[in-house]
């Protein structure tokens, strides 16, 4: 009887040594497991209605928002719908489509729904600054304020009536420094990784063009591998999360089109969906 009392004493001081161990290993936890919920909104465009694609995404937005994203990123300039991926539309016109970054009508009403949602926000849009005009990524912080902004690099067709950038900004956040780089940026090995060497943490980018396993996939996973970085891609037609080892985290194929007509809208062709990735920081 009494081997069996010190037993179960025994069994008692093991069993307080385990679950004060446990607490203490949750406690330092934590700071290795943090991570930011980053949301795409894969959303098809509507070419060059800037009223019905604020519309379609703003919905999408607050979903992401309601389901706790943090930082929540659209596609390469949905806006406007990829309005440069048609030259039939008169110079002017298309001009017409650019936003003042800040002080245009549509940015603004971005900023307030960042500002509202307490969100930080990446929205791809056409930019008018002066003559130029810029395919670009804005980032709009959770006060409604601009953070910054990226133009895209290479611009291959884009170049008959758009500027390229040539700046490799990063900017900061409480989770780690955004890196923003624009569809066929990620083509170019030097460009990811200039942002990186300047401090780039996490890399988003927003996208329109090819996508998919066979010929997108590889090139976004090859970059994440050369610099040891997640990168979150965000396409009309694809969410795609790759992982610092070059591995695929997150893929989802959605439709097989970039844009909609008018009278496509909420079809089964237009197939949209919010996507979430909770990205670790150190």
């Amino acid at each position: 009887m009494q081997c069996r009392l010190w037993c179960l004493a025994l069994i008692t001081i093991l069993s307080g040594l385990v679950s004060f161990v446990a607490r203490t290993d949750a406690a330092d936890a934590p700071d290795s497991m943090k991570t930011v919920r980053i949301a795409g909104i894969v959303l098809k465009w509507i070419q060059g209605d800037k009223p019905a694609n604020l519309e379609r995404a703003e919905v999408m937005i607050r979903e992401a928002a309601a389901g706790g994203a943090e930082i929540v990123c659209t596609t390469e300039c949905f806006l406007d719908g990829y309005a440069i991926k048609d030259k039939s539309i008169p110079l002017e016109e298309y001009r017409a489509l650019g936003e003042q970054i800040p002080g245009g009508h549509y940015y603004e009403r971005l900023a307030k729904l960042a500002d509202e949602l307490d969100i930080r926000l990446v929205a791809g849009m056409l930019e008018a600054d002066g003559e130029h005009r810029f395919n670009t990524a804005v980032f709009i912080g959770p006060d409604g304020s601009l953070i910054g902004k990226y133009h895209k690099h290479k611009l291959d067709h884009e170049i008959l009536r758009n500027t390229p950038g040539d700046e490799y900004s990063v900017f900061p956040s409480p989770h780690g420094n955004v890196g923003l780089m624009i569809c066929a940026d990620r083509r170019v090995p030097d460009l990811v990784k200039q942002l990186c060497t300047n401090g780039a943490d996490i890399l988003i980018c927003p996208s329109g063009g090819m996508f998919g396993p066979r010929s997108n996939d590889p090139i976004v996973q090859s970059r994440s591998k050369e610099n040891g970085k997640h990168i979150v891609f965000v396409h009309p037609a694809e969410f795609l999360v790759t992982g610092p080892d070059g591995e695929l985290v997150e893929s989802t194929i959605l439709g097989d089109r970039l844009g909609v007509d008018p009278e496509q809208v909420d079809s089964e062709l237009d197939s949209r969906r919010v996507f979430y990735f909770d990205l670790p920081v150190e």
